[in-house]
């Protein structure tokens, strides 16, 4: 009697440990790092959400270069391969590979990515696109229109031409471009362009009316209440991008204020998330930016008071009491942090295999004969007959004329 009781509990504590989440929500706070989380705690005067929420660090460096961009961490990240500086989604020898939301797509799950860059910045093109060069932005937004993405959302309406929107309307997604038509919106598929580029700055919108644009938390809202109608579950990848870029620039109130729209987005999706129940957040910067080391105050609350006198007043505050030793990117360590501390990793390429137990697959090249449609789109012919359109049946790199097979064909 006692050898069965101990069977069946092995047996059900590996059930345990091999079930996965039914939803998987991996969010991403662009470039910072520890310093920035304390100086995000100064100028908010009170505890971050994430705080209590760290418990390990993780490793970033790209295929060829200790220092990690952030194509490569995304790619790390996404598909759980290390690539060269610059590449999205693809191997380093160019061949593209798998990433978490195609392979969850393959498996009926609802899957969008949100970020407050571009769309087809690196972080979320690693998450919905392929690309040779980060800066294919053309090749990367047609993959995006025909991807089986549920939701996009960020910036890039530059991108936005008059057959694109007809493609993005085609495709079954409800185009919105501001956060009145953000709200209303109803369709089961939402594509949303909200600036040009990137999203405007929070400490920007205090002093410019951009309320034409949503926060990070409200686009993390409507495409969490989307998603989740999927029986099947869903995978969400959130990036707060501009922290990112304030750390490039050295500018701390910038960084700081986006870092702390960030955490609000970070509350709304632990609370969601417990609520729910049964789905895992992740929370893992793809690298550190700037270098940034805080240095001795004066007095106790010294950096917190300039930093709110920048911040509010709109004042220029000479010395925050820090030190950035770089305007790009370093090899620090990162914290990763969620709602589920035995999910861990120690390498970025890890996540996928640690969240979803995702292998890395090699999409397949193809080989035929080009062709050009009546619409001038590029095609290619195979042996059986088959004619595949750029973009929509197969990936098409232009810059070299390589076919692939898509992940979910």
């Amino acid at each position: 009697m006692k050898l069965r009781l101990f069977f069946i509990f092995s047996l059900l504590l590996v059930i345990g440990c091999t079930a996965r989440p039914r939803n998987v929500i991996v969010m991403i706070p662009d470039g910072t790092g520890f310093a920035s989380l304390h100086a995000a705690r100064d100028l908010k005067g009170e505890p971050l959400a994430i705080d209590g929420k760290v418990y390990g660090s993780v490793q970033t460096r790209s295929a060829n270069n200790s220092i990690t961009d952030s194509a490569a961490a995304g790619t790390a990240l996404a598909c759980g391969v290390r690539t060269n500086n610059g590449m999205v989604g693809v191997t380093p020898s160019g061949q593209p590979i798998e990433n978490m939301m195609e392979w969850a797509q393959a498996r009926g799950m609802a899957t969008g990515v949100v970020t407050t860059d571009k769309i087809v910045g690196a972080t979320p093109s690693a998450f919905s696109a392929h690309a040779l060069a980060r800066g294919d932005a053309e090749v990367l937004f047609e993959q995006q229109i025909a991807s089986d993405l549920d939701v996009l959302m960020g910036g890039g309406s530059a991108l936005l031409t008059p057959e694109r929107k007809e493609r993005i309307e085609a495709a079954g997604f409800t185009l919105v471009q501001t956060r009145e038509e953000l709200k209303a919106a109803s369709g089961e598929r939402l594509f949303g362009l909200f600036a040009p580029a990137e999203m405007t700055p929070m400490i920007s919108r205090k002093a410019i009316d951009k309320t034409r644009e949503p926060t990070l938390v409200e686009m993390s809202q409507k495409a969490i209440a989307l998603l989740a109608k999927d029986e099947d579950g869903f995978v969400l990848m959130i990036e707060g991008a501009l922290v990112d870029k304030g750390n490039h620039a050295n500018d701390l109130p910038y960084a700081t204020e986006d870092l702390i729209a960030f955490d609000d987005a970070v509350k709304y999706v632990l609370d969601w998330a417990e609520a729910e129940g049964n789905t895992l957040v992740v929370i893992v910067p793809d690298h550190e930016t700037g270098g940034l080391t805080l240095l001795d105050e004066p007095f106790e609350g010294a950096r917190a008071k300039a930093l709110r006198e920048a911040v509010e007043r709109g004042l220029p505050a000479k010395q925050f009491f820090v030190h950035y030793s770089s305007t790009w990117h370093t090899a620090v360590d990162v914290f990763l942090a969620g709602n589920d501390p035995s999910v861990r990793f120690v390498k970025n390429k890890e996540l996928p295999q640690a969240t979803l137990g995702k292998e890395p697959r090699h999409l397949e090249p193809l080989f035929g004969t080009m062709h050009k449609d009546e619409d001038g789109w590029p095609c290619l012919r195979l042996k059986d007959g088959t004619l595949l359109r750029a973009h929509e049946d197969a990936i098409y790199f232009p810059s070299n004329n390589a076919w692939y097979q898509k992940a979910n064909p």
